[in-house]
């Protein structure tokens, strides 16, 4: 039997864009992405796609987590979603999930919103 979690999550770009404009959206920036992920989003023409769709990939991949009866205090910087070359995200799990897991995503923007989901399975 396949030990496999999943995680999804939406996000309004219209309410990335207002947090991210707010005097609290640099806070926020460097709380939530790794420098990576923020230079990623920031040189993409619709940053706030990427940035919406980074934050529901990160949500996705924590609900996963979570959905395995793992309690841990997983925080958004120690999931990192980066980029291949075609442009479909990599997961990079927390070094403590690492040797034990493997998550795949998939990310979308339609309209006003981003989702994502997140498949997590045991090595």
């Amino acid at each position: 039997m396949l030990d496999l979690s999943i995680g999804v999550d939406i996000v309004s770009i219209d309410r990335m864009k207002n947090i991210l404009n707010s005097n609290k959206g640099s806070r926020f920036k460097y709380r939530i992405f790794t420098k990576s992920e923020i230079s990623y989003c920031q040189n993409k023409a619709n940053s706030l796609h990427h940035f919406a769709g980074r934050f529901a990939a990160k949500e996705a991949v924590k609900k996963a987590i979570l959905s395995k009866g793992i309690n841990q205090n997983t925080w958004f910087k120690k999931i990192e979603i980066q980029s291949r070359q075609d442009g479909a995200p990599i997961v990079l799990l927390p070094k403590s999930f690492q040797s034990n897991y493997h998550c795949e995503c998939s990310i979308s923007h339609d309209g006003d919103n981003a989702i994502a989901f997140a498949l997590m399975q045991k090595k």
